[in-house]
């Protein structure tokens, strides 16, 4: 499991290549320059939650409380679920009117994956 509040970079965030170039594109969706994406993520809570495959029930266990229930509110209220390169899905949760949200990006893998295919 991965997390982070800040702007995903490929060094920091586990993936294939293509996988992180997959998840940016998504992430820059709606915004008209990466800066200003790098912005939005400075300014309004964003944050990215990764699960591999091998992030079962005991690793979620295991979370905090706090990641335990922004992954479940991403599963209970996704925005959309998507594809990603790299046998991956990307999910958005919004939780505020100003647009802060939860991505969750999931391999296929990963128990996880099953609930969001489910939709």
């Amino acid at each position: 499991m991965f997390v982070t509040l800040n702007w995903p970079c490929a060094s920091t965030l586990p993936v294939p290549a293509e996988t992180f170039t997959d998840l940016k594109h998504h992430l820059l969706e709606g915004f008209p320059s990466e800066d200003q994406a790098r912005q939005y993520w400075e300014d309004i809570p964003t944050l990215l939650i990764l699960l591999e495959p091998e992030d079962g029930p005991e690793q979620l266990e295991q979370a905090l409380d706090n990641v335990q229930r922004q992954i479940q509110f991403v599963l209970d209220y996704p925005e959309f679920v998507v594809p990603i390169t790299g046998d991956y899905l990307l999910a958005l949760g919004i939780f505020s009117d100003e647009g802060a949200g939860i991505y969750l990006l999931v391999h296929n893998q990963c128990p996880i994956a099953q609930e969001l295919t489910d939709e």
